[in-house]
């Protein structure tokens, strides 16, 4: 898709001289804004430390001037013909910043002139920048969603007089404006102006330009050569695309038709008006209004945004070389394995790069076939995560725990999560043999930031916890604030039924296995000690209402209960969070480990010290020791019974 309207925006080269004429000035002279602007009032400190001027709105002198020329080279090109906005930005920034690099940089705002300086002086940097410019012609052939910000990218740069102000609230560089962002996709994806779009659209653009993020980050899809001259070599998973890309969809939609409702029967407005009929009909065509996509991106995935167009736009406009670039830019994260960090033999035996292959029912494979090295390819589950939190689930994943590894039992899982000391991700992959059809399936589980806790006959952990289900439809159920008694039920583990003191052969009714919320006789969500089947309720008083599991029968004769049980297909652990958090979580499982290896051979030691005391005290009865009594008769001139029988006088 290309872009158009240059010709009707600068229709002659005198206004592409003032718009140029305007960028050198804001340059030159830093025009402030008005005593009114947030922008003027909230300069990043950090930023400004670092040679910021307040007329930069949060950029770096740097930073500024790069945008700046960038601004005037992308104006002047799409006056000599049409382009792909993204396309042509890109290049663009990369021919700056190689520019920049020369020891005799060019002064031309013209690609071309830098171009041909570039071939004269570095011919193997331009080489790699036309390879660079292909590899974005090739994700974008791939993921067509992100052709939809051409238009709204051009609006920025050649109509937009505030071009740097705009970008900084765009990309939320001075404060935060996420009206600014919402917006701006908002307008990428709904370039006739309707009052609603589709719900498909937005998910799509976020997802598309989330994963064109991570493959631009990975530096293993240039040096391994995963992105070909041509194509996309490494195959997408598309059943998963599809599925997440449906989820959101279906979440997104069902937020809508709840706002709808309420505001019907709220009293605000007749229920049979035309204005809420024509909402209703639009919901059913699965559209959206701008509205209803701000209050769902809000509760449900408020970092989606930012995590996905926010970040592309980061490294459309910026090289690795600029801060901004090295500070915010990360790629998604990666599924590994816990034995990266626990076991020192398989550290020994990995390469530089290397990560150990494995294999998950809900995220797929983490490398590429027949090797070592980690996918390019975003797995679509995790961008949903990371969209729901990103400085929780946005920097490392470690696998402690996977039913088909480790084996299917509560033993297992137990000796996998005790002594860890972090953020946990419990996914669990499970189907319902009563829903229609019967092979409809459920991803769901729990995040709980509190460390797991032995044979507690109460609930334990904070309120930094949720439940969530990803599929088929996305939900995120928060916890709700505890009242006096009322809540507070986060987290629950029992493994052993046995815990009556008074009367060991009385075994108390408390559920046997894992869960959260609920109670400690049926909990919301609550995985039994089997590892067999999870039990799932619509409400309690710990976690906002939703429903997980499979949605509702429309049948007005079926039986409806607000509870279902799930045959669980799949069960995983992640550790995940930042270094510091990961390293100590498992130095903490270590010496918990550790701790428990003593104690038990310390009661080995005991019970047989104690064993043999009892034999030679007499409450086992033996003749092992019989002969030590005898001797220590003869020691005092008689047998031990002789010495009886003398005091009798016998």
């Amino acid at each position: 898709m290309f872009c158009g309207g240059c010709s009707f925006i600068l229709s002659s080269l005198g206004e592409l001289a003032e718009a140029r004429s305007r960028a050198r000035g804001s340059r030159s002279s830093s025009p402030t804004m008005g005593a009114n602007s947030s922008s003027e009032k909230n300069v990043d400190a950090a930023t400004a430390s670092a040679g910021s001027h307040p007329a930069n709105y949060g950029f770096s002198n740097k930073e500024a001037r790069h945008l700046q020329d960038l601004r005037r080279m992308v104006c002047l090109e799409l006056q000599k013909s049409e382009q792909c906005m993204i396309q042509l930005i890109w290049r663009c920034s990369h021919l700056l910043a190689l520019n920049s690099q020369l020891k005799s940089p060019s002064s031309s705002d013209s690609a071309s002139d830098i171009e041909a300086l570039l071939t004269q002086q570095s011919q193997p940097q331009l080489a790699s920048a036309r390879e660079i410019l292909k590899k974005m012609e090739v994700l974008l052939s791939e993921f067509t969603s992100l052709n939809k910000m051409n238009a709204a990218l051009e609006e920025l740069f050649i109509k937009d007089d505030q071009f740097l102000e705009n970008l900084s609230n765009i990309l939320g560089i001075n404060g935060d404006h996420r009206r600014e962002s919402l917006d701006f996709v908002w307008n990428s994806c709904c370039s006739s102006g309707g009052a609603s779009i589709l719900a498909s659209d937005l998910v799509k653009l976020c997802f598309h330009a989330a994963t064109v993020v991570h493959c631009v980050l990975q530096e293993q899809s240039v040096d391994d050569g995963h992105l070909g001259a041509n194509e996309l070599t490494e195959e997408r998973d598309v059943s998963s695309e599809e599925s997440i890309i449906q989820s959101l969809e279906n979440s997104l939609l069902e937020a809508a038709k709840d706002a709808q409702d309420d505001h019907r029967f709220g009293g605000y407005g007749d229920p049979a008006s035309s204005e809420n009929a024509s909402a209703a009909a639009a919901i059913a065509e699965g559209r959206v209004t701008q509205r209803d996509f701000s209050l769902w991106q809000r509760k449900a995935l408020p970092d989606m945004i930012f995590c996905s167009v926010l970040r592309f736009l980061h490294v459309l406009f910026f090289t690795p070389q600029f801060p901004i670039f090295q500070q915010k830019m990360k790629p998604f994260p990666l599924l590994k394995s816990s034995k990266e960090i626990t076991s020192s033999h398989t550290r020994k035996k990995m390469k530089p790069g290397e990560i150990i292959p494995i294999s998950s029912h809900v995220f797929g494979k983490n490398c590429m076939p027949n090797s070592h090295t980690a996918r390019t390819l975003l797995s679509p589950p995790v961008f949903a995560f990371v969209s729901i939190s990103t400085p929780k689930f946005g920097e490392n994943w470690y696998r402690i725990f996977a039913g088909a590894d480790d084996g299917w039992t509560f033993q297992s899982l137990e000796h996998s999560i005790m002594g860890y000391e972090g953020p946990t991700l419990l996914v669990m992959h499970a189907h319902s043999k009563q829903s229609k059809p019967p092979s409809a399936s459920v991803v769901l589980g729990a995040y709980t930031a509190s460390k797991w806790e032995k044979n507690k006959r109460d609930f334990f952990g904070t309120s930094d916890c949720f439940l969530f289900q990803l599929k088929p439809t996305m939900r995120v159920l928060k916890p709700l604030p505890k009242m006096g008694t009322r809540g507070g039920h986060y987290m629950y583990f029992h493994s052993n039924t046995n815990v009556n003191t008074t009367n060991p052969s009385r075994k108390d009714d408390f559920a046997l296995g894992l869960g959260f919320g609920g109670t400690v006789r049926r909990p919301r969500l609550f995985v039994n000690s089997n590892l067999e089947e999870c039990l799932v309720s619509h409400q309690d008083t710990s976690f906002e209402e939703g429903c997980l599991g499979p949605p509702p029968s429309d049948d007005p004769f079926a039986s409806q209960t607000s509870s279902s049980t799930l045959h669980i297909d799949s069960l995983e652990i992640y550790a995940v969070g930042d270094e510091d958090t990961i390293a100590t979580g498992f130095k903490a499982q270590y010496q918990h480990r550790d701790i428990a290896d003593a104690t038990l051979r310390n009661a080995r030691t005991v019970d047989k010290a104690a064993f043999l005391g009892d034999m030679r005290n007499g409450v086992i009865e033996t003749k092992a020791f019989a002969h030590r009594g005898q001797v220590d008769g003869r020691a005092h001139g008689c047998l031990k019974g002789e010495e009886d029988d003398k005091a009798n006088g016998l």
